[in-house]
């Protein structure tokens, strides 16, 4: 029997070069060698064909071809091989569609020539909105800018107002007659914000838009380290967010977060900051700061290492962030080792509103020490009462391998975390439901979580022995189901 094909929307935002692109000054990415490669996973009961278009920023679309995933799975789009028509030194935006739910996860990398690379996942149809929001952006603040690529999620032309904001002062920028489906690269530097600043953004369309940051070097001929996350639409919006990691000079490399919360709830209120942490084996301490009063799209830097707003020196733990006006919020970390060099440590995440979560979390991707990187697992209770999680790994490269089910002896705590990591050999409070752990070794594939409490989940990739890659590190967020 035939099966009728049902269109899945993600929306994804990709740098496809490899070729030089202009400076950073100009708003592009510093250096040379950029590419991108999108891994798809199938969130269906049934397998799914996944179909990938790139999109010039002239709205000429680029057939990627289709690929097969069985559900769970995941399969790989790279962009300088299965994307075989677009023109040198492409950027541009992509449509992914399929007739099982699907979630994209792009990495952006200049391997090859340098070390850096990030992670940020794919906007789902259900989700593009005519204003989006970016809790941070900078301007060569401590050498680093952060560059922004817009979706057009409509099928007319788009016109596009970014509007920046450093503290009480705004400064708007405007894209017109943006096609279907193309993207507009967007600078600070488009919008004459202060060099040297950093802030929030946002971004209102005549259509609905999808959108992704990336912040990188402000100059370099050869970039070393990158970080992404994705836009927020109003469906992500809370007045409370959990984030799942937040330090202070942490480990040898001096590991340390900062909480960028942006007010997008219409109205002045201030944030508050609970934080929950221990140092080294101590008792676990608390903390609550709060900002000073924030406009409706102003945002404010709670960083772990300040004296006020932030935590003890070698503190670890999580953190929830919350409106004190019950008014919706959106909430970044940045984390960043101070003492760190080639690759450097530096990744950002988005923490997730209370709304998100559920029993369910899906990650098209992780890597069990594959092509020199490796993934830890962090997954989050923010229920009520204590938390058991299951974690199912589907290996899909090299090859199809039967799926590994885990889970843990001692439940998680409300607020509390567990963290699932080098799976392939055994690990204190880890246990194997069914299949071989061993055979998790070297692969690559999607990964499924459920628990009999709400919870939220990241990934975060490094390089690592026996063959480090080099790359800077990088993670995303899981996708709630």
């Amino acid at each position: 029997m035939s099966k009728k094909f049902l269109t899945v929307l993600v929306l994804v935002v990709v740098v496809l070069t490899t070729f030089s692109l202009v400076a950073a000054q100009s708003g592009q990415l510093p250096g040379s060698g950029w590419l991108s490669g999108q891994n798809i996973q199938n969130l269906g009961t049934d397998t799914s064909s996944i179909v990938f278009t790139a999109y010039g920023t002239d709205g000429t679309a680029y057939s990627c071809g289709s690929k097969s995933a069985g559900p769970g799975a995941a399969v790989n789009f790279l962009t300088n091989l299965d994307c075989e028509s677009v023109p040198a030194g492409f950027v541009g935006s992509a449509v992914v569609s399929a007739d099982q739910p699907i979630a994209a996860v792009v990495n952006v990398t200049n391997r090859g020539v340098g070390t850096a690379s990030g992670h940020y996942t794919g906007t789902d149809s259900a989700n593009v909105n005519t204003s989006i929001a970016f809790p941070l952006f900078k301007r060569d603040y401590i050498g680093r800018t952060t560059t922004f690529y817009v979706q057009n999620a409509s099928t007319t032309p788009n016109t596009i107002t970014a509007t920046f904001r450093v503290g009480a002062s705004t400064f708007p920028k405007v894209y017109p007659n943006v096609p279907a489906n193309a993207m507009v690269v967007i600078s600070p530097i488009d919008a004459n914000t202060p060099a040297g600043q950093f802030g929030a953004l946002t971004v209102t369309g005549t259509g609905p838009l999808a959108g992704t940051s990336l912040e990188h070097e402000t100059s370099a001929p050869v970039a070393t380290n990158m970080q992404a996350s994705r836009a927020f639409t109003p469906n992500e919006y809370d007045d409370v967010a959990y984030c799942s990691l937040v330090r202070n000079a942490h480990t040898a490399n001096e590991q340390t977060t900062g909480i960028q919360a942006q007010n997008v709830s219409g109205s002045p209120q201030t944030i508050t900051v609970d934080y929950v942490f221990k140092i080294g084996n101590g008792a676990t301490q608390t903390k609550s700061v709060t900002s000073p009063v924030l406009a409706d799209g102003e945002a404010f830097n709670f960083y772990s290492g300040h004296v006020t707003n932030g935590i003890p020196v070698g503190a670890l733990g999580s953190a929830k962030v919350k409106g004190d006006s019950s008014g919706n919020i959106a909430v970044v970390v940045s984390d960043r080792g101070w003492k760190t060099t080639n690759p450097l440590r530096l990744t950002t995440y988005s923490c997730a509103p209370l709304n998100s979560a559920t029993t369910k979390v899906s990650l098209p991707q992780y890597k069990e020490f594959f092509g020199g990187n490796s993934s830890g697992l962090q997954v989050q209770n923010v229920g009520t009462s204590a938390a058991t999680v299951t974690v199912t790994y589907y290996p899909t490269q090299p090859s199809v391998l039967s799926p590994v089910v885990m889970s843990h002896s001692t439940p998680i705590p409300p607020n509390g975390n567990i963290i699932f990591f080098n799976v392939s050999t055994p690990q204190a409070g880890i246990t194997t439901v069914s299949g071989v752990a061993a055979t998790l070794l070297n692969t690559v594939g999607g990964v499924t979580i459920t628990s009999n409490q709400p919870i939220v989940a990241t990934v975060n990739e490094a390089s690592f022995a026996p063959n480090p890659s080099g790359q800077d590190t990088k993670n995303y967020e899981g996708f709630n189901q």
